[in-house]
């Protein structure tokens, strides 16, 4: 199995989560490549099995640079056709992961962009595994961090947040694996 991990971060809280992931990856023998999202970037995304995408919540919604991503990916994949029923392409994983601060509103405020990149996976066909949302420090806003919704997030993501995520890539590295022996029999 090879995996990629994908992220964009501007204050670091996504990428935290995008080295927690790389870590149980690596500390599990899988082969991984972390790339930090641009929009001119390229990537096969098909030449991995299991790939993981994170961003943090701009007031609902991926960053521009992640947009400006999947938008020019969705045009590269599809080469000018849009076939009807995004057909799933076998053995192609995606798992999703949302930093959100949630001053407002809470953890409602990552679901939108993480529905927005799961919605990119399964229109690529690959087969989304899980969506993960993490509180993260509000950066630049210490009395958003402090008084939110969620109350003082200034020092997320931390640690339990972290062996949370470590936890949830282990599980979904296990049910893979159920997937790949009863495939075989």
């Amino acid at each position: 199995m090879k995996s990629l991990i994908l992220y964009w971060s501007a204050g670091g809280n996504t990428k935290k989560v995008a080295d927690t992931i790389e870590t149980v990856l690596v500390n599990k023998n899988i082969p991984v490549d972390k790339v930090k999202i641009e929009e001119n970037l390229e990537v096969e995304l098909c030449d991995y099995d299991l790939v993981f995408m994170g961003a943090p919540s701009y007031r609902w919604i991926p960053p521009l640079p992640v947009q400006k991503f999947i938008g020019n990916t969705m045009d590269r994949y599809r080469g000018g056709a849009r076939p009807i029923g995004a057909p799933r392409k076998p053995g192609k994983f995606g798992v999703v992961f949302c930093t959100f601060g949630g001053i407002h509103t809470g953890i409602k405020e990552g679901y939108v962009a993480g529905k927005y990149m799961a919605q990119f996976f399964e229109h690529v066909g690959f087969l989304v595994l899980d969506e993960w949302y993490t509180p993260g420090k509000f950066h630049g806003w210490d009395e958003g961090s402090q008084k939110g919704k969620m109350g003082d997030i200034s020092d997320r993501p931390n640690l339990n947040d972290l062996k949370i995520v470590a936890n949830s890539v282990r599980e979904i590295l296990q049910g893979l694996d159920f997937e790949i022996k009863i495939a075989k029999r």
